[in-house]
């Protein structure tokens, strides 16, 4: 996913603050599982979350206002009550690694309690974390 660095991601000095990054994570997360025909947006209104448990991320060099930047993100760990994915923000410009990531994410119902993914998501997800790596 392709994203160009908007001026409010950025701090005085116009470099990409580190808050920015977790969206970023977000959008690349959604598109990958809707690239694979998997809709965020009908697992939702399906009453199913997947609630961030944790996010780490290494900055590897910087980023700055108007860069274009590649988000990379790719499932890494699916099981009934945990699904992990890793990210690579790249300045494809010149190359640069900017950042990398992975989150892992709950399942969880309407009321925030942590549930088993059911099979509708499980299987899609397990079929993917073994096909596209």
């Amino acid at each position: 996913m392709e994203l160009r660095v908007r001026f409010v991601e950025t701090d005085q000095m116009g470099v990409v603050h580190h808050s920015a990054y977790v969206p970023w994570f977000e959008a690349g997360r959604v598109e990958w599982l809707r690239e694979r025909g998997l809709s965020y947006r009908e697992m939702e209104d399906s009453g199913l979350s997947l609630a961030v448990a944790s996010v780490a991320v290494a900055y590897r060099s910087a980023a700055y206002f108007d860069d274009l930047l590649e988000v990379r993100s790719h499932l890494t760990e699916v099981r009934s009550r945990r699904v992990a994915f890793d990210y690579r923000v790249s300045r494809p410009a010149d190359g640069a690694l900017v950042a990398t990531a992975t989150t892992t994410h709950v399942p969880t119902d309407r009321t925030g309690r942590a549930v088993r993914l059911p099979d509708r998501w499980l299987t899609p997800m397990l079929e993917l974390l073994a096909t596209n790596p």
